[in-house]
């Protein structure tokens, strides 16, 4: 028995279904690429924020620069007025930050670009407010994906922070370290 092998013209189109899940396998590794870096530098999700030209700050770090840390839900978010920015409300449930504060409601300002899409009305979140204006806050919604492991970016915050605040009451601002 003698093999045989095709030596005509090609099937028309079989060239090109070779090279769909080759061409599709290379789209969404490039997509994801993008879509992580776009998370990671968005500030959202992460524990970590630029400090500078040295680095970032620890987990201690950031929230001892916080002005606010709380837990609750968005029940108002509009744009800011002067300048660009979105002015957000959170009804808090939880205040970290300043420990079991009265602060039944927090406002705070975002200059982040696509704020409107991220603090919707009615999401829950925990929230990092920074002491230096014009800074974007961290914030970290229900039922999103962790910067880390698995589970639920709210929850991984909380965790974190509740973590951080012990020695985060020890550090000054000024005094963080700088982590590279």
């Amino acid at each position: 028995m003698t093999l045989r092998r095709k030596t005509g013209a090609a099937e028309p189109g079989a060239k090109s279904r070779r090279r769909r899940p080759a061409a599709a396998l290379a789209a969404v590794l490039v997509l994801g690429g993008v879509a992580g870096t776009v998370y990671t530098l968005s500030g959202r999700g992460h524990a970590d924020v630029d400090a500078g030209e040295g680095g970032s700050l620890s987990a201690e770090g950031l929230v001892a620069c916080a002005s606010a840390v709380a837990e609750g839900r968005v029940t108002e978010a509009r744009p800011a007025g002067t300048g660009s920015g979105l002015r957000v409300v959170l009804d808090v449930d939880r205040s970290y930050k300043p420990a079991g504060g009265d602060t039944r409601r927090l406002e705070f300002t975002t200059p982040e670009p696509d704020a409107e899409r991220y603090y919707r009305v009615g999401a829950r979140m925990l929230v990092l407010v920074p002491s230096q204006e014009g800074q974007a806050p961290s914030a970290y919604r229900d039922g999103d994906a962790p910067p880390e492991g698995a589970g639920d970016a709210l929850d991984w915050a909380r965790t974190w922070v509740k973590k951080a605040i012990p020695q985060s009451e020890q550090l000054k601002c000024d005094e963080n370290e700088v982590a590279g």
